[in-house]
């Protein structure tokens, strides 16, 4: 099986919620989506919650590579930017030894420079023209005042799956246990 062949999971964590996209080779969009931990929920039950959402996905989509975009803390405690999302993502691909790929801020912005797309709203405008399939989910060009759509999430993961592709898929590392 070749490097294009496996399927690759691109997954874009936020605090409450995550969009994921699993890749079939850099021009092969097979399935996204986006998944959300209610705000109410702390503690063990966000974490409980996690988990089995991140275990549905990782089963369901069966990668041989989980890609994210560096962090800018690699931290995944207690306290952590991304919360019980990250931990849990990077206990299942432990427990699944599926590797771990980063893709930085910047490749990411650099996989778009060639299309003149460098906002977000352009960037996901940009990824409609490559995977024409997204076209219903693009969420209309947010003004300054509000906030970001819920959909951007996914938007966001595939853009990290795209620019993971553009850039080669270097950068592997064996999660660590946590």
């Amino acid at each position: 099986m070749t490097r294009h062949e496996r399927p690759i999971l691109a997954i874009d964590v936020r605090r409450s919620r995550f969009g994921y996209a699993l890749f079939e080779g850099p021009a092969r969009l097979l399935d996204w989506g986006a998944s959300a931990i209610p705000r109410h929920l702390n503690g063990r039950a966000a974490v409980g919650m996690a988990q089995k959402r991140v275990a549905t996905v990782l089963q369901n989509c069966r990668p041989t590579a989980v890609v994210l975009r560096h962090p800018r803390r690699m931290r995944i405690g207690r306290n952590s930017t991304p919360g019980p999302i990250l931990k849990e993502l990077f206990r299942e691909t432990t427990d699944r030894s599926i590797l771990v790929h980063f893709v930085s801020r910047e490749a990411t912005q650099n996989a778009f420079r060639g299309g003149r797309a460098n906002t977000k709203d352009e960037m996901a405008e940009a990824l409609t023209q490559i995977f024409p399939e997204l076209l219903t989910r693009l969420p209309p060009k947010r003004k300054t005042w509000q906030t970001e759509p819920q959909a951007m999430v996914v938007f966001d993961a595939v853009a990290t799956g795209f620019a993971y592709w553009q850039q080669g898929g270097t950068d592997d590392q064996a999660p660590e246990k946590t």
